[in-house]
């Protein structure tokens, strides 16, 4: 039943309103995981080297803040504080970041005595602030559209990541290998030249969201009110519980009213079981994805070459899309099946880490399949996490905004976790060692 809803429903979309989606969507992490795609260059450039990673990952949760800020002004001010100039706000900062970025992403100066790149961290924070916000303004914002759009959502966001990853792939990987002499070949185009062409792609975005909020076919798609709407015939709670839950949001289904009658009890009771395992799968692959997978990352690759750590990176950020589409025809909304597939997910990235720790001699070193395989791992580790996101997501989506807020509130707690977790062992105990 639900496959032949999401086919029924992906019949029915409106193309432009799901072109102008994907766009704005493309804008949610394009900043981010453009630096992220950049890696391969940037490592070899600044001198930070292969902690790069570490420190960026710990920049970017830092710049949690943001979206802690929205949350709370948002449940105090609700009527005051806006999603449409929410989202405006953090493309047009996007945009200036990258124009910024550009121009002084390899300007460095001297902190405690050493060589630092300061603007390129500091640039990266102002990236970061506005990407991470993107999980608390964007997402809920597109509780306004039907459940099938929000994959049209997902499937933009992929696209944040595998646009920079074909323009990685085209750049050139470059950088120095660990075990050759000589250096790569020169990249095709300037780093320069790449953040210019993401400042592009965040206008892009502003003009697709402009439209999505000007056409009169993007307001014939939207419900009208999302916590009173009828719920559609594949939504198996009875027509009260599912309104009235979005009436006491997610605050509420965790501490309800003491007059509820046992029948209501029982189901809240289903609900509040779900919203925990949702959002605990949330918390686990963002905490891991988000936080400590990127800032591990060039251990794991890089001894093999900078070729693998190129791969690595920009094939995974092509694995999102491909995944997000793959959950329209495919959806989950299983939390059994979600929960397997987050333990298959979290045994990929213990062999990532178990392979960081080795550096800089890996398991299969100075063979073709060392290479190979830790490519294949990066990928599917990213392919599988990206399925389950969207699939939770889409999942949540039809108890409204509240739930998407606070499943944006689990993405970036996750991921500030992890992210603050290997920024402490790595700085302390140092498992990681670079070549």
């Amino acid at each position: 039943n639900e496959y032949k809803s999401y086919l029924s429903t992906l019949i029915d979309m409106n193309i432009i309103v799901a072109t102008l989606i994907a766009l704005y969507g493309m804008g949610s992490w394009l900043a981010i995981n453009g630096i992220w795609a950049e890696l391969p260059l940037l490592v070899s450039d600044l001198p930070e080297k292969w902690d790069l990673p570490t420190y960026l990952v710990v920049i970017i949760q830092a710049a949690n803040i943001g979206p802690i800020v929205f949350t709370v002004l948002r449940h105090v001010k609700p009527d005051k504080v806006s999603l449409k100039y929410g989202s405006f706000g953090i493309l047009i900062i996007g945009f200036v970041a990258c124009i910024l970025l550009a121009l002084f992403w390899g300007h460095v100066s001297m902190v405690g005595g050493k060589e630092r790149s300061v603007s390129f961290l500091a640039l990266s924070f102002m990236l970061a602030l506005v990407d991470c916000s993107t999980s608390v303004i964007f997402l809920p914002y597109m509780a306004k559209f039907p459940p099938s759009y929000m994959i049209v959502f997902y499937v933009g966001e992929g696209l944040s990541g595998v646009v920079p990853s074909l323009l990685g792939l085209a750049q050139g990987a470059g950088g120095d290998t660990c075990y050759a002499a000589t250096k790569e070949s020169s990249p095709r185009f300037s780093v320069n030249v790449y953040f210019v062409v993401l400042a592009v792609l965040m206008v892009i975005s502003f003009m697709a969201f402009l439209f999505l909020n000007i056409l009169p076919a993007s307001h014939k798609e939207r419900y009208e009110a999302t916590r009173t709407r009828t719920p559609s015939p594949d939504e198996t709670m009875p027509a009260e519980v599912a309104l009235d839950i979005k009436n006491l949001k997610v605050i509420g289904v965790f501490n309800p009213p003491s007059t509820l009658t046992p029948d209501y009890k029982k189901e809240l009771k289903g609900v509040r079981n779900f919203f925990i395992i949702m959002y605990a799968i949330t918390f686990v692959v963002c905490g891991l994805g988000n936080g400590v997978i990127p800032a591990i990352q060039s251990y794991a690759c890089l001894p093999y070459g900078p070729v693998a750590y190129h791969l690595a990176v920009e094939l995974g950020l092509l694995a999102n899309p491909i995944m997000c589409f793959a959950a329209f025809f495919i959806p989950c909304m299983s939390p059994g099946i979600l929960s397997m597939l987050c333990g298959v997910a979290c045994s990929i990235a213990g062999v990532i880490i178990w392979t960081a720790s080795l550096s800089p001699s890996p398991w299969l070193l100075h063979t073709h399949s060392g290479p190979a395989l830790i490519i294949l791992l990066c990928v599917l580790w990213t392919g599988i996490i990206s399925y389950i996101k969207v699939c939770v997501a889409s999942a949540l989506r039809k108890y409204g905004e509240n739930a998407l807020i606070w499943c944006g509130v689990a993405t970036q707690v996750g991921s500030c976790v992890g992210a603050v977790t290997i920024f402490i062992v790595n700085m302390t105990a140092k498992p990681f060692v670079a070549c």
